[in-house]
């Protein structure tokens, strides 16, 4: 699998399983939508309320994994998660993003806190095979 078909994957699928480290220590993981990528990274949203906020800036390692389970297909991204500080590409995610600020409650678009998931790690399996890695 090449990356643009990994792309092409991630947009198709959208709903991935983030995986963050607890104040425990212990993993914490909960489905995102996850499918923009600009450039060289993933963009994902929270709140700046969710306890997401607190754990990547506790610890920014992520791993995301979006899956299909009728073709027994995977993909999983090892990187590292950043708070977005360009405003191009904030104005960016929120133009392909309509749905998702006017999910929101009424004044609750300041709460939105952009992250990009630098990849360092993709690794694909397609069908019931082991993983192979993917250059990003």
């Amino acid at each position: 699998m090449t990356r643009d078909e990994v792309i092409a994957y991630i947009k198709e699928v959208q709903v991935a399983a983030l995986a963050t480290v607890g104040p425990d220590g212990g993993p914490r993981v909960r489905p995102v939508i996850l499918d923009d990528v600009y450039g060289d990274e993933l963009y994902l949203f929270t709140l700046a309320i969710t306890r997401k906020v607190v754990e990547l800036e506790a610890n920014p390692r992520v791993e995301v994994a979006w899956a299909k389970p009728a073709d027994f297909s995977q993909v999983r991204i090892r990187g590292t998660a950043a708070p977005v500080q360009d405003e191009a590409i904030q104005q960016r995610w929120r133009a392909d993003n309509p749905e998702i600020l006017q999910g929101l409650p009424p004044g609750a678009e300041h709460l939105v806190r952009l992250y990009q998931v630098r990849p360092e790690i993709v690794e694909v399996a397609m069908g019931r095979v082991p993983y192979s890695e993917v250059a990003w």
